[in-house]
């Protein structure tokens, strides 16, 4: 069976039984209601309006330079309530919101998903609290 030319090959097999230790993780998973992430991104860059692409890129890049995982949506114009249902279930935890009334003011509003508490800071200590809230050193 395992040899084509038709020689018996000596053979020595165990089994742990692999697919009953993932059934009962699986259960234990469901029973928990924890939400899993799916991905180590700390910061979703999220615009409130359209035309804000590059505002959004800038703030990633910003990000990116200072170490701290951060993504957006590729699509040009996303709506944010997509962008928010997003992070939501890929377990992003943190969502900076960029909006045309946030950059006159230099500001970017930093939403925790979790518990949906919405903050307006500067934009240069965003950076700072970022890393405060995720526990980056």
């Amino acid at each position: 069976m395992f040899d084509p030319k038709g020689r018996k090959v000596p053979c020595v097999g165990v089994s742990i039984g692999i697919e009953r230790i993932f059934s009962i993780m699986e259960q234990k998973l469901e029973a928990s209601e924890e939400k899993i992430r799916t991905t180590e991104t700390q910061v979703l860059v999220a615009s409130a309006q359209k035309k804000l692409l590059e505002e959004r890129l800038k703030l990633v890049s910003e990000l990116w330079d200072s170490g701290i995982k951060a993504e957006m949506l590729y699509k040009k114009n996303p709506k944010l309530l997509n962008q928010l249902q997003y992070c939501e279930e890929t377990g992003i935890p943190l969502v900076a919101i960029l909006g045309e009334q946030e950059l006159k003011d230099g500001v970017v509003k930093l939403r925790d998903v979790a518990t949906r508490e919405e903050v307006d800071i500067s934009r240069g200590k965003l950076v700072e609290e970022i890393k405060r809230r995720t526990f980056i050193p």
